[in-house]
């Protein structure tokens, strides 16, 4: 069960320690940096060019990693997700608000349980939320 999953069932232990050894890689957490900085989506061949991997099927690799928690595939090419936007923020709380004006993403209105500076990385449910 992914992460993303767990808001509408029971996660163990292992789904949360899944997750967290996705984040245990250089490059994944240079493709989250790069995407918390793009002021937008950006491209499999920009985000890639932006992480400086030139063997896209390396790069792919750890990008699909990512998507199974932490980064959204869209339309308009790969963003972060909540729980991206967290990892981010609690490994460098002061990044993007010094300056700039731009909230963090702890300042947000968190999109799973709607609570303003929400601390949590992950929200699991022991029953569903509509039950």
């Amino acid at each position: 069960m992914r992460v993303a999953e767990a808001t509408t069932g029971m996660a163990n232990s292992e789904d949360v320690t899944d997750a967290l050894e996705v984040l245990g890689n250089e490059i994944r957490v240079s493709i989250l940096r790069e995407l918390a900085d793009a002021d937008g989506p950006l491209s499999f061949t920009e985000l890639r060019e932006r992480v400086g991997i030139r063997d896209t099927g390396k790069f792919n690799y750890h990008l699909t990693k990512l998507c199974s928690y932490f980064v959204r595939d869209t339309e308009g090419g790969y963003e972060l997700g909540h729980a991206g936007s967290r990892v981010v923020a609690a490994a460098d709380p002061h990044a993007g608000s010094e300056g700039s004006g731009e909230p963090t993403a702890a300042d947000e209105t968190c999109p799973v349980c709607g609570d303003e500076n929400c601390e949590k990385l992950f929200h699991v449910h022991l029953t569903p939320p509509w039950g």
